[in-house]
């Protein structure tokens, strides 16, 4: 559950993309994993759902190389045995709804706001399943389970931190979602039920950003599409893929730093990793 995107992710900063016409993406020194533009992206705290996935670990080095980051909260649908001084693991599982409300009874006691919120989970089928081809595929079970982990989940995350975001002066909220949710750029049809999840999400955030943004202070929620990223969830998928997959270390670095690059007046909108704008 902690890996996201039909199309996936995948990380290794010295190939990040520089582009003039990608506004927000900077260049990664070669020497270094993470750009150092990194650390200009959260000033104190920093919860990063998904952390122990395919993308949602490489964030989280990210993070840990960030040294504006004071504190991170990470989670995972199982217990972590591995520990860090700045990271506190939370046991989070969709499926268990109670341990959405303890993840924020946890982060309230513990910090008085969260300057950013990174969100990495996803499935691409229920268990056992592959994604549909065509209608006849479509079954009740697989497609509530998607909207279940795919939309209902990551927007029930954003809803426990909402009091402690707004305490921060300028927050974050960063979802990742996947460009054959876009209804727009649909072309080929077919993964009906995790289209339509991720489709439920997109809207879930434009309408979390329009809300944020009636908060006091200036609010930064978005959408961003991956790419095409190797791991083990997306390993079945892109064996015989022609265009260029990254690894998970090249799509979380970039990813890091197009986020390090935005302020509040591209809230409400669906990037891709390297800063182009999708559409809904």
């Amino acid at each position: 559950m902690d890996t996201p995107s039909f199309e996936p992710p995948s990380y290794s900063l010295s190939h990040i993309c520089q582009n003039k016409n990608v506004p927000f993406v900077k260049p990664i020194d070669k020497m270094s994993r993470y750009a150092p533009a990194i650390a200009q992206t959260m000033n104190d705290t920093l919860l990063i759902v998904g952390a122990s996935g395919g993308l949602g670990a490489e964030l989280l080095e990210a993070a840990l190389a960030d040294e504006n980051v004071d504190k991170i909260h990470a989670t995972s649908t199982r217990p972590v045995s591995s520990t860090h001084e700045r990271v506190r693991w939370h046991q989070l599982d969709y499926r268990e709804p109670a341990t959405v409300s303890r993840l924020g009874e946890a982060l309230a006691e513990s910090a008085a706001r969260l300057d950013g919120l990174i969100v990495a989970t996803g499935i691409l089928a229920a268990e056992d399943l592959q994604p549909e081809k065509n209608i006849a595929q479509l079954a009740r079970h697989a497609a509530e389970e998607s909207y279940d982990i795919n939309a209902v989940g990551p927007l029930l995350v954003f809803q426990s931190c909402a009091k402690l975001l707004r305490a921060a002066p300028t927050p974050k909220a960063l979802f990742l979602s996947a460009q054959v949710g876009s209804v727009e750029d649909n072309q080929l049809g077919g993964w009906y039920s995790y289209r339509m999840a991720k489709a439920a999400l997109n809207m879930g955030i434009k309408c979390a950003a329009i809300e944020a943004g009636r908060w006091r202070n200036p609010a930064t929620v978005v959408a961003v599409h991956p790419g095409t990223t190797r791991t083990a969830l997306s390993r079945p998928f892109i064996q015989r893929r022609k265009a260029p997959v990254r690894s998970a270390a090249d799509s979380a670095g970039r990813i890091y730093t197009l986020l390090a690059g935005l302020t509040a007046t591209e809230t409400g909108h669906f990037f891709t990793a390297d800063g182009a704008m999708l559409p809904w």
